[in-house]
């Protein structure tokens, strides 16, 4: 049976065009158009289709549809009314020509609302700002990595470290399989002299990293293998800038640098770090120079520890198997520290709770011990955001104020509007297209006036902000979205309010003002008000806590204090001499110490580890007898005999560390740490130093007890503190502290640097004044005060122009009655307290809801410092009587003026 085949008509269908295009345009277009214009478009589909292909013709079939749906191809609709529509698009033109007249026709009226949105807006993009500023730290970096954090419980507190033992990185990523990768940091402890070959420079910006670095973080590099890059020991990466800083137009690659931890071989070249990051670097050498590094450690705190995870790994699931792994690692070493097991260790109080924190989330989120920078806050973006938004309110709410107010000039306009046949919703559409078109020149006088406060708020926030930041296209559509916005809210009351009028009693005279208009304004100057008062308020205690931190008693003199930073470098010679003993050592900083004290206007001059603002390393003690289980980390501090005069360290008990004795075992403990040690009598006694550093203990002899002092922020209390002498083991010197006499500081500066000119060999003096530097632990709260102290200024100024436009139009109302008072005999004074009378009242009721707010939330805020001041009462006093004397000028300058005008001037029409 022969085989059938079915004939293929494919090439004789003729293709169409997407039928949901031509329904469209049978839609929108009228008619008489609509079936010449498919028409046309169909031959060109047709012609097209023919010579090219279907797809093609039909994509251009689309564009015909869309090209013509214009205003001329529409179809007239009917509405309700029956009254003869305009084109959509003339209306909206004749509603813009009708909003720019009327904003001509009352300038002042207009000039008021126009400043007060550009400042609100101003405002509002300036925080913008810095809030996208503050939300890109990392974003750069890759998905899915975090950094291990540790919150160290002792029996007596806790303390949340960035750092942690190294071994820990290494182990998760063999025990895990959802960890891809570790990467251990280290951060230089002092500052370092780094150089080639004639330029030498202190540097700060110097981190310690694992070569497995590049695969956690992102870091480009210009020059270099990220797989050899810190590979070997004494590698070293170093920044473009710092490239240019050193070798100029040379290639840096292979050459050798010296530091104080070694000569360091370039083996690549990064792009500058972005600054919005949690860290921040100009040199990166190899952990592995460090020997230490290579020995187990579990329960020692040196590095921070960074995991790259699993894509789309659930962090939440890891940290839940962090305790059992602490378990297994640390218990034998904490066993073999303190002779106790691991669960009675725990069981004493003790922990370690290890947490993941997202890499992203870093700077606004964290602030351990031990960050490699100061972080930011996002307590404070809120509260900026807040701010932003009550400003705009404050700015908005002006509008609508004095919108309402004018609704009696304005009736006449709206009942001619109907009786010409205008229906409400194109009274509506007018007057939010004039609360549109106004916001919109307010955009613009705001884009402008950003350009020049720009710099100014970025030196006060002390931040790198640009105006990049508003570029996104989100940004743009953001800010797009939210002036229309503001637009349509400040116009929607107005416009609803004017478009509901009746033609009949306008026209007549006979529309009166509405008692709900009336309670609304009020009530909207009184919210205006309290937020004024609340900023005021919580600017005022910023700034109290401030004084209050920055003046209270240390425990030690921090005036007049010079600090030199990297001492040691003093003894470098020694330092590189193996055959160099410890009294070499000690014996040539004793001779720079006694140079120091004879230069002129030096009072005192002490050697020590560390200084207030330091981290001090923990050094764990415990008192004989009392139970391995008892043992305590206090913070450990070597000094040596000058070092208590010099501070004006008050002794309360006992004696100071004395070149009569030999101290190299002495102690001394502050009064707060005795008693947690729970010692009475405590000169005499020992204490134990449990393997610190060391193999063995070390017992020590109490022989003094001094006044507590502070060496952290006030955000914490005092934590234990362990004092040592320089000559005891395991010790180290790392600062010079000199107390100068300020009469003449500038000579014995000079002095100063000529000695260690004598004593060092190409390394440059570099040192702080102590008071300045103890300021930086208050820098987020002293940039907040500022920034708090910008934004009340212009809140009560946005408040204020609404009141003086509010105070003005009221004052035109009541020009008859002011007339017809002083005619009868009133005084320009009871005139002018009559005006200003409902104004303050509504002040007053602004301070009684702003006060309860400001307390409850400055309240909050305070307890994030160990020591605070007390809210007082007198401060809401005073923030209430500044807005009342603000309110006064405000309201008394327009009252004045009205009053002054001759009666007969106002009653003419009479």
């Amino acid at each position: 049976m022969p085989t059938l085949i079915k004939k293929d008509n494919s090439e004789n269908k003729r293709p169409e065009p997407p039928a949901w295009a031509t329904g469209f345009l049978h839609w929108y277009c009228r008619e008489e158009l609509a079936e010449e214009i498919e028409g046309d478009i169909r031959e060109i589909f047709e012609e097209t289709a023919g010579e090219k292909n279907s797809r093609l013709a039909s994509l251009q079939y689309v564009w015909h549809v869309l090209k013509f749906c214009q205003p001329f191809a529409w179809k007239k609709r009917n509405n309700k009314y029956n009254q003869t529509q305009f084109n959509n698009w003339t209306m909206l033109k004749n509603y813009i020509i009708i909003a720019y007249r009327s904003l001509l026709k009352k300038v002042g009226y207009s000039l008021v609302n126009i400043f007060g949105l550009a400042v609100g807006i101003t405002v509002c993009l300036l925080i913008v700002i810095f809030v996208q500023y503050e939300l890109s730290f990392d974003n750069f970096q890759k998905d899915d990595v975090y950094r291990i954090a540790l919150k160290r419980v002792y029996p007596e507190r806790e303390v949340n470290y960035a750092f942690i033992p190294h071994s820990i990185g290494p182990q998760l990523k063999e025990d895990f399989p959802e960890v891809i990768q570790s990467a251990n940091l280290l951060k230089a402890f002092a500052p370092i002299v780094v150089r080639y070959n004639d330029n030498y420079f202190y540097e700060e910006n110097i981190l310690f990293a694992d070569s497995t670095l590049f695969e956690v973080l992102e870091i480009p590099l210009i020059e270099g293998d990220a797989e050899t890059a810190l590979k070997e020991p004494n590698s070293l990466l170093i920044t473009e800038s710092m490239a240019k800083k050193y070798f100029g137009d040379e290639s840096p690659m292979g050459k050798s640098m010296e530091t104080g931890q070694g000569n360091f071989i370039v083996r690549a070249v990064a792009k500058d770090y972005p600054g919005n990051s949690h860290m921040a670097f100009d040199f990166i050498g190899s952990m592995s120079t460090f020997p230490f590094i290579a020995q187990p450690n579990w329960i020692g705190f040196d590095v921070l520890t960074y995991l790259k995870l699993q894509p789309g790994s659930n962090p939440g699931t890891l940290e839940k198997q962090f305790p059992e792994f602490v378990k297994k690692y640390a218990a034998g070493p904490i066993q073999q520290r303190n002779g106790i097991s691991y669960d009675e260790y725990i069981a004493a109080g003790n922990g370690y709770i290890y947490t993941l924190q997202p890499l992203k989330d870093i700077y606004l989120h964290s602030n351990l011990e031990g960050e490699i920078k100061a972080n930011g806050n996002i307590t404070y973006v809120y509260i900026f955001i807040s701010a932003a938004i009550f400003i705009l309110l404050i700015a908005c709410i002006n509008f609508m104020n004095l919108s309402t107010a004018r609704s009696t000039e304005r009736a006449k306009e709206v009942g001619i509007r109907k009786v010409l046949g205008s229906v409400r919703n194109q009274l509506i559409g007018q007057f939010i297209t004039e609360s549109v078109l106004l916001t919109l020149i307010s955009f613009v006088l705001a884009m402008v006036a950003l350009v020049f406060i720009l710099p100014f708020f970025s030196d006060v926030s002390h931040r790198a902000l640009t105006l990049n930041f508003l570029l996104a296209p989100t940004t743009i559509t953001v800010i797009v979205l939210v002036i229309f916005c503001i637009g349509f809210l400040a116009g929607v009351y107005p416009a609803f309010v004017l478009s509901s009028f009746q033609p009949a009693a306008v026209l007549k005279g006979k529309m009166q003002t509405s008692k709900y208009g009336v309670f609304l304004r009020n009530g909207l100057v009184v919210f205006q008000f309290a937020i004024s008062i609340g900023l005021i308020s919580c600017t005022m205690i910023i700034f109290n806590q401030m004084s209050f931190m920055l003046n209270k008693s240390l425990g030690f003199e921090k005036d007049h204090v010079v600090v030199i930073e990297s001492a040691f470098n003093v003894n470098r010679d020694n330092f590189q001499n193996p055959d160099a003993d410890v009294f070499q050592i000690r014996s040539r900083y004793e001779t720079f110490e006694n140079e120091i004290k004879k230069v002129p206007g030096v009072k005192n001059a002490t050697y020590t580890s560390a200084m207030p603002g330091d981290v001090m390393p923990g050094f764990i003690v415990r008192v004989p007898g009392s139970g391995e289980k008892e043992s305590m980390v206090a913070r450990g501090l070597s000094v040596d005999e000058s070092f208590f005069e010099t501070m004006q360290i008050e002794l309360l008990e006992g004696r100071l560390f004395s070149k009569s004795f030999n101290d190299s075992l002495s102690m001394i403990l502050a009064a707060s740490t005795v008693a947690k040690l729970g010692l009475e009598d405590p000169i005499g006694k020992k204490i134990i130093n449990v393997n610190n550093g060391g193999d063995t203990d070390i017992t020590y002899t109490i022989i003094g007890v001094v006044n507590d002092f502070h060496f952290q922020s006030l955000h914490v209390g005092l934590e234990p503190v362990a004092i040592i002498h320089v000559n005891s083991p395991n010790t180290f010197i790392n600062k010079m502290v000199v107390k100068v006499d300020p009469s003449e500081l500038k000579a014995s500066l000079a002095g100063v640097e000529a000695t260690w000119n004598q004593f060092t060999k190409d390394t440059p003096l570099r040192y702080y004044y102590l008071d300045e530097n103890l300021k930086r632990f208050y820098d987020a709260e002293k940039t907040s005060g500022d920034m708090f102290t910008i934004f009340t200024s212009l809140a009560i100024m946005i408040a204020c122009i609404g009141l003086f436009g509010l105070a003005a139009y009221t004052a035109g109302q009541k020009r008859k009655e002011i007339g017809v008072r002083k005619v009868m005999g009133a005084s320009i004074f009871n005139i002018v307290l009559l005006l200003s009378r409902d104004f303050t009242k509504l002040i007053l009721i602004a301070v009684v809801v702003a006060v309860p707010a400001a307390w409850w939330g400055m309240d909050k805020w305070l307890d994030n410092f160990a020591y605070r001041i007390d809210i007082s009462v007198w401060t809401f006093l005073l923030a209430a009587l500044t807005a009342v004397v603000i309110g006064w000028l405000t309201v008394g300058y327009q009252s004045f003026t009205a009053a002054s005008v001759n009666p007969v001037k106002s009653l003419r029409s009479e």
